[in-house]
């Protein structure tokens, strides 16, 4: 493994070396990747990996990429131009990511710029690979990684082309953007005559608005190896390739390449029907003599390390199930070490004649094989096939929604909500829905993100002419069980407004949440995942683990921040796996302390020394006056206290936050706030302590001598001040809280959008009254 790189197949699909097996069985299965006798692989026509250079030159290696021209296919004409090979050092000057896949800004890759600009409209970019002979039943497989990152980088697509023709077969192609990160991808292809591989870069549309921003597409080591190299990935062309049948079942899947019975099985795989190709197989079990109700084969995998928590792949795969008599086929994931087994994927009964696209998110935290399982129903009338196994970077929510272990949580949305549920109006948990919407009869996105065209179905929160600020509506699961393993919940989410200099965000939020109950039934909701208004012009990957025992449900909740606000809140693809994996994006992470204010007080208490003056939460009724929320611009949504005591003795009023924990390396966090003070009293203070932690704090901490002065402030006197930013760095090797002191007899202070980051940060505002008004 090359350092630097981020995202890596062979990471979460690699084969277990000697550990646990002998070292003849290691033997043997290194001679089985290498290109079996009697199979056309013409060794020396391979493209070698190419790293395209460095600094010191950069190369095509055994690629081209012509300049602009025009290329004719089905009878029209459309101009291409050509990739371009530079290195990071050249990215801010040139375009292209900032570094190569090993992580230096001095070595090569090839990428398009993908932005267009007055007068110039940005094409499709085009790399061709030298001429690859016939690729014989084992087949290719294609190696590279992948950056697309932009608003305008739309897709990277790789086809297939034969020499003496025009058209061209699609074998891998994503829209999903990486981030700035570098994925690595491999695809298995056949192909039966000479050929070439075309690499595309292609750009937004013309017609797109988003096409005159920066983006760009760029790979790097990249080349044609054998087609055993893609490891786990099969079209069964060439036999069996990284799958055997098990030897404690009933009987055995079998290869095929068309049907003898026209009622049940495929007249051809799956590749060949999709074209004018006459090659293609594909493996199968048979209903006929001597099969009995309930018979059972199992296609096993070789044996597979540990997935990667941060990165766990997603297999597709074809299958034609067909007939009244279908059993069913399972996808089954067994731990090597326990021997242990679960049902990932599951479908019964015909499906009619057509090859069905699935997919499942695969996840271990232990060496594992996967295992198709196919059981036979009424015997002589129904036969499944499968074809065309690949692996995909990243989880995906499995396909179709009805293969879905029961109360899973995955769903794409594209055919019902999958027990996803808005609450009852009798339950008054939320103001309004969510609501399943077809792209194309919604204003934006246009898109879903699991098809990505306008036919496709998404999760958006409702947004009636006349709401409030604050209205929420709940998405919530269906009911999970915990087995005190760390599972992972994933999603795409959209969170867009139109800004302007004029107006101020005020989207609102979308945040998820642990829903469970406690011994008496009342609802306990732990936040893992919340972002704030404006968030981009696409669709964005978003992660956070789920830590629980027992039954417990995920809700999504999206809040409007102001009566006013226009846009979109939107969800697609979630899928729940096994996995302590990060939260993404970082700055979704939720942490004790977190509080927007617009939902409660998360868990910071009030502490006062007369009761007739404490922090509360602003109301429409009650809070200083002409001040707005920070977070969304609203009347309310935020902390405060307001001291007028006509005796001018001085009150103080405390919020003590929830217990904190230290970070895991016990390296500083940051605590960033945003607060204003108002008043006439020249004494006016805020101060910020942190102690160590305590669970008896119910009334006014008289003595904080012992307790360390972080952050102090004292506002201009009988001047209201817009909101102020402030942050201060928190060290603690064990629990702590913080103490947030204001002191006053005519002023006060309001606070709002506490965040607590990793990492330590300078203080501010850096002096008293040394910021200007924000």
């Amino acid at each position: 493994m090359r350092l630097g790189r981020i995202v890596s197949v062979l990471t979460w699909f690699a084969l277990v070396a000697a550990k646990n097996q002998d070292p003849e069985a290691s033997k043997t299965r290194m001679l089985r990747s290498a290109p079996p006798l009697g199979k056309q692989i013409a060794s020396e026509m391979l493209t070698p990996l190419c790293d395209f250079g460095n600094t010191e030159g950069v190369t095509w290696c055994e690629w081209k990429s012509p300049g602009p021209h025009a290329i004719s296919r089905a009878g029209s004409s459309h101009a291409v131009t050509s990739w371009t090979l530079s290195t990071g050092s050249n990215a801010l000057w040139v375009g292209g990511p900032l570094n190569d896949t090993t992580g230096d800004d001095r070595g090569g890759y090839a990428f398009h710029e993908t932005s267009s600009g007055p007068g110039l409209h940005a094409e499709v970019a085009v790399m061709e690979s030298n001429t690859q002979q016939a690729t014989g039943a084992a087949g290719k497989c294609l190696k590279f990684w992948y950056t697309l990152d932009g608003l305008s980088a739309n897709e990277l697509r790789v086809r297939v082309k034969g020499v003496d023709s025009e058209e061209m077969v699609t074998i891998w192609e994503t829209r999903d953007q990486t981030r700035g990160d570098w994925k690595e991808a491999q695809a298995l292809y056949t192909f039966t005559t000479n050929h070439s591989l075309v690499v595309e870069a292609i750009p937004a549309s013309n017609a797109d608005p988003f096409n005159i921003f920066r983006g760009h597409v760029a790979v790097d080591d990249l080349g044609v190896r054998p087609g055993q190299e893609c490891i786990g990935l099969c079209s069964f062309e060439g036999g069996m390739c990284d799958w055997n049948n098990a030897q404690n079942d009933d009987f055995d899947w079998r290869l095929g390449r068309g049907t003898q019975n026209p009622i049940t099985g495929p007249p051809r795989d799956h590749s060949s029907s999709q074209g004018t190709s006459l090659g293609g197989a594909y493996v199968y079990i048979d209903s006929g003599f001597p099969r009995r109700p309930s018979d059972i084969a199992r296609l096993e995998s070789i044996e597979f390390q540990e997935t990667d928590p941060n990165n766990p792949p997603c297999m597709r795969f074809f299958t034609f199930m067909s007939g009244r008599g279908v059993g069913t086929l399972r996808v089954i994931l067994q731990d090597v070490v326990t021997r242990n087994e679960r049902v990932l994927w599951a479908l019964a009964g015909s499906q009619g004649s057509q090859w069905l696209m699935a997919q499942l998110p695969l996840s271990s935290n232990t060496p594992f094989k996967v295992i198709f399982e196919g059981s036979i129903g009424k015997p002589r009338l129904g036969d499944i096939a499968i074809d065309d196994i690949t692996i995909i970077s990243g989880p995906c929510a499995t396909l179709p929604t009805i293969a879905s272990p029961p109360s899973s949580g995955d769903c794409t949305f594209e055919d019902d909500t999958c027990g996803w549920a808005n609450p009852t109006i009798r339950q008054r948990l939320d103001d309004l829905d969510f609501l399943r919407v077809k792209a194309s009869e919604y204003v934006f996105p246009t898109t879903d993100h699991t098809r990505a065209d306008q036919q496709g179905f998404y999760m958006a929160l409702e947004s009636p002419e006349k709401k409030l600020e604050g209205d929420r509506a709940w998405l919530i699961s269906p009911v999970m069980t915990g087995q005190q393993q760390i599972k992972c919940l994933s999603f795409w989410y959209m969170m867009f407004e139109p800004l302007s200099d004029e107006n101020e965000p005020n989207l609102g939020s979308l945040s998820a949440f642990l829903k469970r109950e406690d011994e008496v039934g009342a609802i306990v909701l732990t936040p893992i995942w919340s972002l704030q208004n404006f968030q981009g012009l696409t669709w964005y990957f978003g992660q956070a683990p789920l830590r629980a025992d027992g039954d417990f449900q995920v809700v999504f909740e999206g809040v409007w921040g102001s009566a006013f606000s226009k846009g979109t809140v939107a969800i697609d693809d979630v899928s729940i796996f096994e996995g302590n994996c990060p939260t993404i994006p970082e700055a979704a992470v939720v942490r004790a302390g977190d509080c927007t204010f617009t939902r409660g007080s998360c868990g910071w208490r009030n502490l006062t020394s007369d009761f007739d003056f404490s922090w509360s939460n602003a109301s429409p009724l009650r809070r200083p006056i002409s001040m707005n929320d920070h977070t969304y611009g609203s009347a309310v949504g935020y902390i405060y206290f307001d001291v007028f005591n006509l005796n001018s003795r001085s009150q103080r009023l405390q919020l003590v936050s929830p217990v904190m924990e230290p970070s895991v390396d016990r390296s500083p966090q940051c605590f960033t706030f945003w607060f204003s003070g108002f008043g006439a009293d020249a004494n006016t203070t805020l101060r910020i302590f942190q102690r160590p932690a305590q669970d008896d704090n119910i009334q006014l901490i008289n003595n904080l001598t012992d307790d360390v002065l972080i952050w102090n402030y004292e506002p201009l006197v009988d001047r209201i001040r817009g909101w102020q930013f402030g942050q201060v760095t928190l060290v603690s090797n064990s629990r702590f809280q913080i103490v947030i002191e204001g002191m006053s007899f005519n002023g006060g202070f309001t606070l709002d959008d506490f965040k607590v980051y990793n990492g330590g940060c300078a203080r501010r505002p850096r002096g008293p009254n040394a910021i200007q008004d924000i």
